[in-house]
C-alpha cells in the first residue's frame, strides 16, 4: 500500500470512528478530516473526487459557522489546483481567503507559498515574488522549518522561471541545506527541470529515472505521470522520438486517470511536438491545436506554446500566410530559453517558404544572438556548452537552409555563427568559490585513494566518489559570470576569414555535418569552397579504429612480438583515415582545420598529407583568428614547468624546458620533484607559458572531470584559475587532447576548458603516448618555441623527425614569443 492509499484508509477510519456523534464538535472534526483527505484523494482517485470532497467539507463549515474552516478548505482547494497545475482555479481559490482569516502561521505560509507557486506558473514575476517573500518571513519569524524551506526552494523555481539559471540553482542548494523534514522528491524534480532548461539533459534524465523508480515503488501515480511527462521533454530535447512518444503516452494515461487536465494537455503537447518533428499526423495536429487555442484565451507561456506549435504544423501543410497569422496573436511575455528560440525557428521557416532568405537570416541570426546571451549569464563551462542544444534545430535548419543555396560564402558565415558559440563571448571569470574548492579538493583525497586500494575499500570508496562528483558539478554549475556581456562577438565573415588566410598562408577547413553527411568548408586567401566528405558513420569507423590501434600500440612492450604486426596495422588505420580527407588540404603550407563532433579525436598530424606541415585545431575559424575574447590577467612570470608522479624522465624534462626559456645549463638546475594541484594552478595563473608533465585521463560522459595527476592526486578541469594567465599550455599527457562536443558544436574537456579560459594555445594528445617520445618532442618543441618559432610551425618540425608525437594536437590560435629568448626573454602573442 502506498503512502497516499495508507491516508486515505486512516481517514476512512477516522471518519468511522465519529459515526454517531453529531454535536458540534464532531461536526467539525469530520470538515477537518474531509479537508485533509483530499490530498490523498487526489492521488489515489483523482482531481474530481478531491475537489468533491472539498466542496462539501466547505459548505458543512459554512453550516457550522467556521470562518476558520471555510478558509482551509479555500487554501486547500488552491493546493490541489497547484499540484495539477491548474494556475487559474488555484488563485481563484487561493483569493477567496479573506485577509483576516483566522488562520495560524503554518496555514497562512501554505496560502502565500501556493499562491506564489500558482503566480510561478503563470510567469508573473512581481506577484510570485511578493507571496513567496511573505512565506518565507513568516516561517523564519515562527521557526516554521519546512515551510521556510518550501518558500526559499519556490524562490528558487522563481528565478528559474525569470531566466537566472544558476541563482535558480543557487539558490535550490541554499534550501536543501536546511533541516527541514519533509520530502525532496518534489524539490528534486524542480531541480531536474532546471537542468534540462540549462541542456543537461543526461544529468536531468538520470534524476528523473531515479526519482520515477521511487515513484512507482511507493504508487504515487500523479507523481508517475508527472515524471514520465518530464522524460518526454528530456527525450524530446535529445532527439529521441521514439522515446518521447513512449513516455508522454504513459505520461498522459496515468495524469488522465487522476483528472489532471491541464498536465494532460501539456502532454498531449509534447506528443503533438513529436508529431511535427516527424511530419507524421500534422493536419490532425493543426485540428486539435486549432480547437485548443480557440478555448485559451490567457496567454500564459503554455499558451504561446501552442500557439507557435499550430504554427510550426501550418507551415509543414504548406501555408506560411497562416502560419505567421498564428504567430501574430502570440504576446509578449516571459519564455523559457527553448520557447524564445523556436519561435525564431519558425520565423525563419515562415520567411524561407516564402522566398525571404534575408528576412530567414535575421531571424537565425537573432536566436543565436539569444543563445549568446544566455550562456554568457552562467560561470560554468559545462552549462554554457549544454545550453547550445536548445538551439540545435535553429543551428540545423540555418546550415540546411545555406547547403541548399549553394553559395559557399554563406555556407561558411553560417556554421561559423553556430561553432562553438560559447568561445565567442568573453571567457568564464569568477571569484575563487569557497565551496567549490574544498569539494574538489575532497574528490581528490578520495581518487587518490581509491588509486591504493582494493576489495570492500575500494568499492566504499568508488560509492563515495560517485556521491561526491555530482555535488561538484551542480556547484560549478551554480556559479553566476562576473562582468558585462558587451564584449561578445559576431563570427567572421567569410571575407574576413579570406583576409585572415592570405595573411598567415593558410588554409582553412571546417568540418561540420547536415543530414548524416560530414562537409568541409574551405577557405584560402583567394578562394571558398565546400565539399561533401561522406557519410558521419563511415568517417567514425575510420577514427575508432585509427584509436583502438594506437591505444593498443601504446601498451605493448617494444619486446613482444605484436609490435611489428600492430604498427603496420597502425599504419594502415592512419593510411585509411588520410584517404577520407584526400585532396582536401591541399599542396603545402599552413592548415587550420575545425573538427565536427564525431571527428574530435583525430589526431591530425599523424596523417601523412598533413605530414610536416604547420597544423592548428581550433573550435572555431574566427576563434582561430581573433584568439580569446578577451584577455584580463596579466601573466607575471615568462614560463613554469611542472611535472607529476610516476613516469620517467619527467624530472630532466621540465629542467630542460625551463632552461629553454630561462637559459642556462639543464643539469644545474634542481629537481623540483613532482607537483603538487594547486602548483599547477599557481603557475597557470601567473606565467605566460605552463609545461606540464603528467599521466592524463579524458572523461568522456564528464569531461569537466577529465584530470591529470599530481603529488597530492588528480587537478580537474574544474578547478582551473578563471581566467587563465597563460597565453600558451602543453600538456605532456595522455588523452588530454581529447573533447566530447555537445550538441550544437560545443567542445568540452580539459584542453578546450583551458581556452574557454582565456589561454591562447594548447598542446595536448588525443591518444596514450610513450614516456620516452613525450620527453624528446617536448624539450625539442620549447626550444624551438624559445627561438622564436610559432607554435604551428614549431611542433611541425618536432612531428617530421618524431613521428609517434604526432598524437599531440596543438588547440587555438597561432601563438608566438614576441621576441626570442636572447633578446630579453619576453613572450607574448604576435
Amino acid at each position: 500500500m502506498g503512502r497516499f492509499d495508507a491516508a486515505a484508509t486512516a481517514a476512512q477510519e477516522a471518519l468511522r470512528a465519529l459515526d454517531g456523534l453529531d454535536d458540534a464538535e464532531a461536526r467539525r472534526l469530520r470538515v477537518r478530516i474531509d479537508i485533509t483527505r483530499a490530498w490523498s484523494e487526489l492521488e489515489v482517485d483523482g482531481l474530481g473526487r478531491a475537489l468533491r470532497t472539498l466542496h462539501r467539507a466547505r459548505r458543512e463549515a459554512r453550516r457550522a459557522r467556521s470562518p476558520f474552516l471555510e478558509a482551509l478548505s479555500h487554501v486547500q482547494e488552491g493546493v490541489v489546483h497547484v499540484r495539477v497545475g491548474d494556475w487559474a482555479a488555484a488563485l481563484a481559490a487561493l483569493d477567496a481567503v479573506p485577509d483576516d482569516a483566522p488562520l495560524d502561521p503554518s496555514q497562512r505560509c501554505a496560502l502565500f507559498i501556493n499562491r506564489g507557486l500558482a503566480h510561478v506558473g503563470r510567469a508573473d514575476i512581481p506577484e510570485a515574488t511578493a507571496a513567496l517573500e511573505t512565506a518565507r518571513d513568516i516561517a523564519a519569524e515562527h521557526g516554521l522549518v519546512d515551510q521556510e524551506f518550501k518558500a526559499r526552494h519556490n524562490l528558487a523555481c522563481l528565478a528559474f522561471v525569470d531566466g537566472d539559471l544558476p541563482k535558480a540553482l543557487g539558490r535550490m542548494r541554499e534550501a536543501d541545506r536546511m533541516e527541514a523534514t519533509v520530502s525532496r522528491d518534489r524539490a528534486r524534480l524542480d531541480h531536474a527541470e532546471v537542468l534540462l532548461e540549462a541542456g543537461l539533459v543526461d544529468d536531468a534524465r538520470s534524476a528523473l529515472t531515479d526519482a520515477l523508480v521511487h515513484a512507482q515503488a511507493d504508487r504515487h501515480r500523479l507523481e508517475v505521470g508527472e515524471i514520465s511527462l518530464r522524460l518526454a521533454r528530456c527525450d524530446l530535447l535529445a532527439g529521441d522520438l521514439g522515446s518521447a512518444r513512449a513516455h508522454a503516452l504513459t505520461a498522459q494515461a496515468v495524469l488522465r486517470s487522476r483528472q489532471a487536465a491541464e498536465l494532460v494537455r501539456e502532454a498531449a503537447m509534447v506528443r503533438m511536438t513529436i508529431d511535427v518533428v516527424e511530419g507524421t499526423r500534422v493536419e490532425a495536429v493543426v485540428a486539435d491545436l486549432t480547437r485548443r487555442n480557440v478555448r485559451v484565451t490567457d496567454d500564459s507561456p503554455a499558451g504561446r506554446a501552442a500557439v507557435r506549435l499550430e504554427a510550426e504544423a501550418r507551415l509543414a501543410l504548406g501555408d506560411p500566410d497562416a502560419a505567421e497569422a498564428r504567430l501574430a496573436v502570440v504576446g509578449a511575455g516571459r519564455d523559457s530559453l527553448a520557447a524564445t528560440l523556436h519561435e525564431s525557428l519558425v520565423r525563419a521557416r515562415i520567411a524561407l517558404a516564402r522566398g525571404l532568405p534575408e528576412e530567414a537570416e535575421r531571424h537565425f541570426v537573432e536566436g543565436n544572438r539569444i543563445l549568446a546571451a544566455h550562456q554568457f549569464l552562467s560561470s560554468s563551462l559545462d552549462v554554457r556548452a549544454a545550453m547550445a542544444l536548445h538551439g540545435r534545430r535553429l543551428s540545423s535548419s540555418d546550415v540546411e537552409r545555406a547547403l541548399a543555396g549553394g553559395d559557399a560564402a554563406d555556407v561558411v558565415r553560417t556554421v561559423e555563427r553556430w561553432r562553438a558559440v560559447s568561445h565567442r563571448i568573453n571567457p568564464v571569470t569568477t571569484s575563487s568559490d569557497p565551496e567549490l574548492t574544498a569539494l574538489t579538493r575532497e574528490l581528490r583525497r578520495l581518487r587518490r585513494l581509491l588509486g591504493d586500494s582494493d576489495g570492500a575499500a575500494a568499492e566504499a570508496l568508488a560509492a563515495q566518489v560517485a556521491a561526491l562528483e555530482p555535488q561538484i558539478a551542480d556547484r560549478e554549475w551554480s556559479l553566476a559570470a562576473e562582468g558585462s556581456a558587451d564584449g561578445a562577438a559576431a563570427p567572421l565573415r567569410a571575407d574576413e576569414l579570406r583576409a585572415a588566410a592570405a595573411a598567415a598562408g593558410a588554409r582553412l577547413v571546417g568540418l561540420f555535418e547536415s543530414r548524416g553527411t560530414v562537409h568541409a568548408a574551405v577557405v584560402t586567401g583567394d578562394s571558398l569552397a565546400v565539399h561533401p566528405l561522406g557519410p558521419v558513420a563511415d568517417l567514425v569507423a575510420l577514427v575508432l579504429r585509427l584509436r583502438r590501434d594506437l591505444r593498443a600500440r601504446a601498451v605493448l612492450a617494444p619486446s613482444s612480438p605484436m609490435t611489428a604486426a600492430l604498427a603496420r596495422a597502425t599504419a594502415s588505420s592512419v593510411r585509411a583515415l588520410d584517404a577520407a580527407f584526400e585532396g582536401l588540404w591541399g599542396g603545402d603550407g599552413r592548415v587550420v582545420v575545425v573538427p565536427s563532433g564525431s571527428l574530435a579525436a583525430v589526431p591530425w598530424s599523424l596523417l601523412p598529407s598533413l605530414r610536416g606541415r604547420p597544423v592548428t585545431v581550433a573550435p572555431s575559424l574566427t576563434r582561430w583568428v581573433r584568439g580569446p575574447a578577451r584577455r584580463s590577467v596579466p601573466a607575471t612570470e615568462v614560463a613554469g614547468a611542472l611535472y607529476g608522479p610516476g613516469l620517467v624522465r619527467t624530472g630532466p624534462e621540465v629542467r630542460a624546458v625551463l632552461a629553454a626559456w630561462h637559459g642556462g645549463d639543464p643539469g644545474d638546475r634542481p629537481d623540483p620533484g613532482p607537483a603538487s594541484s594547486h602548483d599547477v594552478v599557481d603557475a597557470l595563473g601567473r606565467a605566460r607559458v605552463v609545461h606540464l608533465a603528467a599521466h592524463g585521463t579524458h572523461e568522456a560522459q564528464s569531461p569537466l572531470f577529465s584530470s591529470v595527476r599530481m603529488a597530492d592526486g588528480p587537478l580537474f578541469a574544474h578547478e582551473l584559475p578563471r581566467p587563465v594567465a597563460a597565453e600558451h599550455v602543453t600538456l605532456a599527457a595522455c588523452d588530454v587532447g581529447q573533447f566530447s562536443t555537445r550538441a550544437g558544436d560545443e567542445p568540452l574537456g580539459l584542453s578546450i576548458a583551458l581556452l574557454s579560459l582565456g589561454a591562447c594555445a594548447v598542446l595536448a594528445a588525443v591518444a596514450p603516448v610513450a614516456d620516452d617520445a613525450a620527453h624528446d618532442a617536448m624539450v625539442a618543441y620549447h626550444r624551438a618555441l624559445a627561438r622564436g618559432a610559432d607554435a604551428a610551425q614549431a611542433w611541425a618540425g618536432v612531428v617530421e623527425h618524431q613521428p609517434d608525437a604526432g598524437v599531440f594536437c596543438l588547440y587555438g590560435s597561432d601563438w608566438a614569443a614576441t621576441h626570442p629568448v636572447g633578446d630579453g626573454a619576453v613572450v607574448g602573442l604576435r
